[in-house]
């Protein structure tokens, strides 16, 4: 199979007991280009998650938030949804990213869920230990089953200036 990188973007990660961990830079007030998140890249979630830990950390508590109760593969959570003013994916910078984070200090992993996924075809290249992810010239916005809430993120914008 032969894959065209015409605008690809090369994300610093990490592997650990099988699972890929991105390093994603934030950005939110006081943050700088070095603040990242380490995230989990997780195809089974549908929202990207921020553990309670990193949430106070970057003052994320301070963003307007909705309490909400989501539940996944270990059960049913209470916490906050919220829109993280930005994230940077390679090259691009993905403002309003809808995101949750649970009243509980126990939940240390951050996910990235397919509300972000979605706008990316992911492609891990494993001969030169490296995970790139594509433009999806035609993302479908994820949109709660529940609610028909859309989750999508506000704006994509290409930096040229990056890397």
């Amino acid at each position: 199979m032969t894959i065209e990188f015409n605008e690809k973007t090369k994300i610093r990660f990490n592997r650990f007991k099988g699972q890929v961990y991105l390093h994603i830079p934030i950005v939110c007030e006081g943050s700088t280009d070095s603040d990242e998140i380490l995230f989990m890249y997780d195809t089974g979630a549908y929202l990207t998650v921020i553990n309670r830990e990193r949430y106070e950390w970057y003052n994320l508590d301070k963003l307007p938030r909705k309490e909400v109760s989501i539940g996944g593969y270990v059960g049913t959570a209470s916490g906050y949804l919220f829109q993280i003013p930005g994230l940077i994916v390679g090259r691009r910078l993905l403002t309003g990213v809808w995101a949750f984070s649970p009243k509980s200090m126990d939940v240390k992993q951050n996910l990235l869920g397919d509300n972000v996924i979605e706008y990316f075809m992911p492609f891990q290249d494993n001969l030169n230990d490296c995970f790139y992810f594509i433009d999806n010239p035609k993302p479908e916005p994820y949109i709660h089953p529940n609610t028909k809430f859309s989750l999508a993120c506000d704006n994509v914008i290409f930096r040229r200036d990056r890397w």
